[in-house]
């Protein structure tokens, strides 16, 4: 069966759906200018107020999860419909924070069109680089962004969410976003539902008003067919997408990736959670150091506890973590010892940190505190983690060795600076009460996003270092888990 025999096959399959989506639609958008004009005079006005738009969000959820289960059929796995549904604000919100960046950049354009024109050479900047270029250069590329690199990045996971609800086959949607067939169609779609339509008001209106008001319901009628239309026709253009993909394979590195991040989703709550702990114990405190005045010596021991009981943590949770990850089916050492044991290599990050002030340039503190350090603590804090100080020493440099390696810990550290500088960068509201409260939300923002880089490379760790060689008799006995099943016989 072909691509488009798939497709139109699901579109028939799923007819009742389809329809609903030109029905529906129009119902919800005519129900939505009514709530506009509802009068808030007595109490059940009131009332009417605030439950029509919870309605109107649960219909459209329903509608569009409804839709996107139907095109892609009932493989016996999925979960309900409600789940499916309310899985599904995820990514509206996903959605809704990438468009307000958006409009903010647009806000932008002129300020950075100007600037850049400034910087120009003289002769390019009358010719080539002139204000109106790169003005119509940036509204080009932010239209792309919000129409079409946004859509075909959520939609996908969207899709398989209405499905899977929050189980998503994370790798079925990567395997997606790298299919040209897929970019094609999100960009065909962008198309012929914004711009094509956008052109329709483009001409000067002419002739009587009774023909001016006719072109606009012809016009507003095209526009909202074409774009229902194409929303539709590209969710069942995910659907054959999705359907015809080859089975992942089992032994793959990435499937395991995620098959391990989910087995450990406990401790990868785990880790999030301390962070967010750590987060509101910073604010909270950055709020009661300005209306309460303690004493100076009872502020210092209290952070001096807190940070103590913080590290103490955070250790007991990488060691679970870890432990938890990599697979030992014999033999290791209880917990404590193998918080302890990392404990000692932690202690490499502490020579790093002072070694870093005697270096000239920030490639090369950039390099030792973010690249370096990680690739050799990394491994040998998770191996301590689970044998203590009797480590498999010839598996962990072998994986020292590993180029790998040593490409997830560079890409990890370019991100985590990135991050950090990004949000160093950023100017605090200014009609926010408290600058210091924007800034310990900024920072605890970095923190979230780095504990996940570092929660990847952890778990990208731990697929490398069981898919080496298994463990040698001699590493065995050293590390005294050898020789049991003879005491057995």
């Amino acid at each position: 069966m072909t691509y488009f025999k798939d497709l139109f096959g699901r579109l028939c399959l799923s007819r009742r759906w389809v329809a609903a989506q030109f029905v529906v639609t129009p119902l919800l958008i005519l129900i939505g200018i009514a709530w506009t004009r509802l009068p808030e005079k007595h109490l059940w006005q009131v009332a009417l107020t605030l439950l029509v738009p919870l309605l109107l969000a649960i219909s459209v959820l329903e509608l569009q999860a409804g839709a996107m289960r139907s095109l892609a059929g009932d493989d016996g796995k999925r979960v309900k419909m409600v789940w499916g549904a309310v899985s599904l604000l995820l990514w509206f919100a996903v959605v809704w924070v990438f468009w307000a960046l958006l409009d903010w950049c647009d806000d932008q354009i002129p300020q950075w069109a100007g600037y850049l024109n400034s910087q120009a050479p003289a002769h390019a900047r009358a010719r080539l680089f002139t204000y109106d270029h790169y003005v119509l250069w940036m509204t080009i590329l932010e239209w792309v962004l919000r129409w079409i690199v946004v859509p075909a990045k959520v939609i996908p996971y969207a899709a398989a969410s209405a499905q899977c609800g929050l189980r998503l086959p994370v790798r079925r949607a990567l395997q997606l976003l790298w299919d040209w067939r897929w970019w094609l169609g999100v960009a065909i779609a962008a198309l012929v539902a914004v711009w094509l339509p956008g052109r329709f008001f483009v001409a000067t209106p002419h002739g009587t008003v009774l023909a001016q008001e006719v072109r606009v319901v012809l016009k507003l009628s095209a526009a909202y067919l074409m774009a229902v239309t194409s929303w539709t026709l590209l969710l069942a253009w995910a659907a054959v997408l999705f359907g015809r993909q080859e089975p992942l394979p089992e032994s793959d590195a990435g499937t395991e990736l995620f098959k391990r991040l989910y087995e450990s989703r406990r401790w990868v709550g785990a880790q999030f959670g301390w962070v967010l702990v750590w987060i509101w114990v910073n604010l909270a405190r950055l709020y009661l150091s300005s209306v309460l005045r303690w004493p100076e010596w009872f502020s210092n021991g209290l952070t001096a506890s807190y940070s103590i009981l913080i590290m103490i943590v955070a250790l007991v949770v990488q060691a679970g973590m870890m432990r938890n990850l990599i697979s030992v089916p014999l033999k290791r050492v209880k917990l404590v010892w193998g918080t302890l044991a990392m404990l000692l290599w932690s202690v490499l990050f502490i020579v790093a940190d002072s070694v870093q002030d005697s270096l000239h340039g920030k490639f090369l503190n950039w390099a030792l505190v973010w690249v370096i350090a990680p690739v050799i603590y990394i491994p040998f804090a998770s191996a301590s983690a689970i044998w203590g100080l009797r480590l498999p020493w010839r598996r962990v440099l072998r994986l020292v060795y590993a180029w790998r390696w040593w490409l997830a810990v560079f890409i990890a550290g370019a991100i985590g600076a990135l991050l950090e500088n990004c949000f160093d960068g950023l100017r605090a509201w200014p009609y926010v009460w408290d600058v210091g409260l924007i800034t310990g939300l900024k920072m605890g923002a970095v923190d979230m996003l780095e504990m996940g880089v570092w929660v990847l490379l952890l778990c990208w760790f731990a697929v490398l270092f069981d898919r080496q060689l298994p463990l040698k008799e001699d590493q065995l006995l050293s590390l005294g888990i050898a020789g049991t099943e003879d005491k057995n016989k």
